[in-house]
């Protein structure tokens, strides 16, 4: 895939996790975590992925690394059948996630 093209990939499964979905309705979170953000998190935070947007420069070593952590975490989440909409807003591995995915998204902001 382009390279390019990789990256808005990867920036838009990040749009759909981090803590404003604390405040959104069953509906949205279901839409955006079990639809956008769940086909994302394995296919654009994959570590080939993130290797081709790091070689090319358009994260640093540092979202690279917290990208692979999210997705060991959201991989655990649903090993551990812990995938549930009821356990997003008040379970700790789920807070867990949520948060990370905000401090990656602020990493970005900050490279930008």
């Amino acid at each position: 895939m382009e390279t390019k093209k990789l990256y808005e990939y990867f920036l838009d499964t990040l749009s759909h996790c981090g803590s404003f979905i604390l405040d959104s309705s069953k509906e949205d979170i279901e839409y955006q975590i079990f639809e956008e953000f769940d086909i994302g998190i394995i296919s654009f935070l994959h570590e080939d992925s993130l290797k081709q947007l790091l070689d090319s420069k358009l994260i640093t070593f540092d979202v690279y690394n917290r990208c692979l952590l999210l997705r060991k975490r959201v991989l655990e989440l649903q090993e551990l059948d812990l995938w549930k909409i009821d356990l997003i807003k008040t379970n700790k591995k789920w807070r867990e996630v949520i948060v990370l995915c905000d401090e990656i998204k602020y990493m970005i902001k900050k490279i930008k």
